[in-house]
């Protein structure tokens, strides 16, 4: 298949068939495909796209003409497709689908509550050269503790307490997950929710920690510039002509998320493994340890992806490939800053509580890492620092063993008349929406 805008293409030995996607069909009135007999197909033009328009091909086909659009910024899909039907027409065969190495298992997980450990269901796709081989979905129970379930997420994925009352408790799920993904690693959307909740749930069960490597379909689609409205799973999947017809069901959501992977894949024209792919984009794989989760994060200085190359990391994480898995980090490192500070949205809400306030972070903010948390404040008209200094208007204290340096000089500073508030890390993860609008 290959993907067009509202379609996906099938070339066989004697057609060219154009599927409608689930909301062009509803636009029709019709599902039905349009078959186009290679027999009667004179020729395939391609007309490049520009700033206004996408770019397509044309068809001709006795004494029509059919054209394809393909999404905007997919300027190679026509001279793909080009080539598979002069392909087919002189008796080649191409495969569309297939990308040798290319092997993952997407993820996903639906939670009971807003701890994101409250696993409530697991949804895993495997995926082999290419091509899904294998699916998995299985309800559980939370651990105990946090198995409620609140009205909103229930709204969301329609799972309820009664729903997995038979069902086995997620801890004893983790070695039917430690069997279905084996060495291969892990693709999930936003995947540091899910791999975040895969290690509370698995602590807060008594089990191991799974480690493993991990890629973000949606740091991978954000970096990619496909020119779509925002990057959530259902945009992504009707981006890439995915049909998502149950979204929050952990199975549905895990299917389109391989989708998204293969489709950023084989838009870049990729070949080889998920770390190299992951790597080429300019980032490095995240994974899960005992001590934390570390996120799909741009390498700037490009250290961390050639660690990553030179010990060919795949499914394991770094940690557990050099045989240090309990050594654990540093104190510091869970809390290391970015290298680079955004800069605050000049057309940010003046009524934000951040806008034109010096904003510095100290402490753990942990499932967030604080480059996210510094785009949020940017983002809202906020200027970060990473230090307390006289410009200083917010500190924002995270958790901490003991009161950290800058607290200390923040409320000296304070104690000297500087006007700074200092907030919990509730209060700005409200602030940015990141209290009620959790990532399940």
């Amino acid at each position: 298949m290959i993907n067009a805008h509202g379609a996906r293409i099938l070339v066989t030995d004697t057609a060219l068939e154009i599927h409608p996607d689930p909301l062009e069909a509803a636009l029709r009135g019709s599902a039905e495909a349009v078959v186009l007999p290679l027999a009667e197909v004179s020729s395939i033009s391609v007309l490049p796209g520009d700033d206004w328009d996408a770019a397509c091909a044309v068809v001709a086909h006795g004494n029509n003409e059919t054209v394809i659009r393909f999404a905007p910024g997919d300027d190679k899909g026509p001279e793909k497709l080009r080539t598979i039907v002069e392909a087919a027409r002189s008796g080649k065969k191409i495969s569309t689908d297939s990308i040798p190495g290319f092997n993952f298992v997407a993820f996903d997980v639906e939670t009971a509550n807003q701890n994101w450990g409250s696993i409530c269901q697991m949804g895993l796709v495997r995926v082999v050269d290419g091509e899904i081989v294998e699916r998995a979905s299985w309800l559980c129970r939370p651990p105990e503790g946090i198995d409620e379930f609140d009205e909103f997420n229930v709204d969301c994925h329609g799972i309820t307490a009664d729903a997995v009352a038979d069902e086995p408790a997620v801890g004893e799920l983790f070695e039917r997950f430690a069997g279905f993904v084996g060495d291969l690693p892990v693709v999930a959307h936003n995947a540091y929710f899910d791999a975040s909740a895969l290690r509370y749930a698995a602590l807060a069960s008594g089990q191991k920690v799974p480690h493993i490597a991990f890629a973000c379909t949606l740091a991978a689609a954000r970096a990619a510039d496909l020119g779509v409205a925002n990057h959530r799973l259902p945009t992504l999947a009707d981006h890439f002509g995915i049909a998502l017809d149950n979204h929050h069901d952990a199975a549905a959501d895990a299917e389109a998320c391989a989708g998204v992977m293969l489709g950023l894949a084989r838009r870049e024209e990729h070949s080889g493994t998920v770390a190299e792919y992951v790597h080429s984009t300019g980032f490095a794989l995240g994974s899960v340890g005992d001590a934390r989760v570390t996120p799909v994060l741009k390498d700037l200085s490009g250290a961390q992806t050639a660690l990553q190359a030179e010990s060919g990391t795949q499914g394991t994480s770094d940690a557990e490939e050099s045989g240090k898995s309990n050594r654990g980090p540093a104190p510091w490192q869970s809390v290391a800053t970015p290298d680079t500070i955004p800069e605050p949205a000049v057309d940010a809400d003046p009524d934000s509580p951040l806008y034109e306030q010096n904003v510095t972070l100290t402490g753990e903010f942990e499932p967030f890492d604080k480059g996210q948390l510094w785009d949020g404040i940017a983002a809202r008209g906020g200027q970060v620092g990473k230090n307390v200094t006289k410009k200083t208007t917010i500190l924002v204290v995270g958790e901490w063993a003991s009161v950290t340096s800058k607290e200390k000089r923040a409320r000296e500073l304070e104690e000297k008349g500087q006007d700074i508030e200092i907030w919990p890390a509730e209060k700005l993860l409200d602030v940015l929406g990141l209290n009620e609008q959790p990532p399940f």
